[in-house]
């Protein structure tokens, strides 16, 4: 095989493109599509990295660091545990060590919360209201603009597929997007999703190429929900036609941006004096089921 771009020897396959590249070119293809999203980052300014340790946030955590200085960014990492496995604490360790960035480690058992593992459904509600409000309480307590994740563009075109299939078109109209702006007025971080425009299996040869380590971190319910039957799904869509999972993400997007948006209401919780969009935050009402004093 030969590399698309220059015909040397390809060795790594790409499948937004349907074709072979070298390393060299590699490289140039995944931070291209990362500089692709820190483009829309007011420079100056500082993201804080969501790492679990596995494959996707580590390739966020390494390429939006390998860009810091071009777009003039603070990177710092976080990790929010309960628990987490030593493997992943250990690269979580070694890569904001090798990197010289700020890292977070956030217990959630501090905040008396436990994820409910016997149960798949509540699990995911609870890892998603704890995560999104930890990062973000954390994000502004500790000086930073923006929030990182690693969604890749495999999330991103199954959210688009599973929003519209279930009629919830909240999130297209509010979050389906590379990066969002901060809104410090309600104690809001902005979001940036570094690998917006990768795949799932760009971040693995990234991290493989740039020799760095991950760990294991599946879901302990993967292969129960719906993203078990929709990933398949596009995966084969694509391999018969490479560009289709940018193009869908490309398509809903734009859609989300000509449409109408219904009003978006952005209150201070009553507890915490976080953003909810009712009196109480749904990470206090979940506190409050799992009854934890506040």
């Amino acid at each position: 095989m030969r590399c698309i771009y220059c015909r040397r020897p390809g060795t790594i396959f790409v499948q937004n493109l349907g074709g072979y590249v070298c390393d060299e070119h590699f490289k140039r293809y995944f931070l291209k599509r990362v500089r692709r999203v820190l483009r829309r980052v007011r420079r100056g300014s500082s993201i804080l990295v969501g790492v679990s340790g596995g494959k996707d946030s580590i390739a966020a955590l390494h390429s939006v660091h390998t860009l810091a200085e071009e777009f003039n960014l603070k990177v710092g990492a976080a990790m929010i545990y309960s628990p987490v496995s030593e493997e992943c604490r250990e690269v979580f360790d070694q890569v904001t060590q090798d990197l010289g960035v700020e890292r977070i480690l956030i217990n959630v058992e501090d905040w008396g919360i436990r994820i409910p593992r016997e149960n798949p459904y509540l699990a995911c509600v609870v890892c998603g209201v704890v995560t999104r409000y930890l990062l973000n309480r954390y994000a502004v307590e500790n000086g930073y603009d923006y929030v990182a994740t690693g969604h890749n563009l495999d999330d991103m075109a199954y959210f688009a597929l599973n929003n519209l299939i279930t009629h919830s078109l909240q999130y297209l109209y509010h979050q389906f997007d590379s990066v969002t702006p901060p809104m410090p007025e309600y104690r809001m971080a902005g979001k940036v999703k570094p690998l917006f425009w990768v795949s799932d299996m760009d971040s693995l040869n990234y991290v493989r190429l740039m020799g760095l380590r991950s760990c294991n971190t599946k879901c302990p319910h993967e292969g129960r929900d719906k993203q078990a039957f929709i990933k398949p799904l596009l995966n084969q869509i694509r391999e018969r036609w490479p560009s289709s999972l940018v193009n869908l993400v490309t398509s809903v997007r734009e859609l989300a941006r000509r449409a109408a948006p219904p009003e978006r209401k952005v209150n201070l919780c009553e507890r915490c004096g976080y953003p909810t969009s009712g009196r109480v935050c749904a990470f206090c009402r979940l506190r409050e089921k799992l009854g934890v004093i506040t």
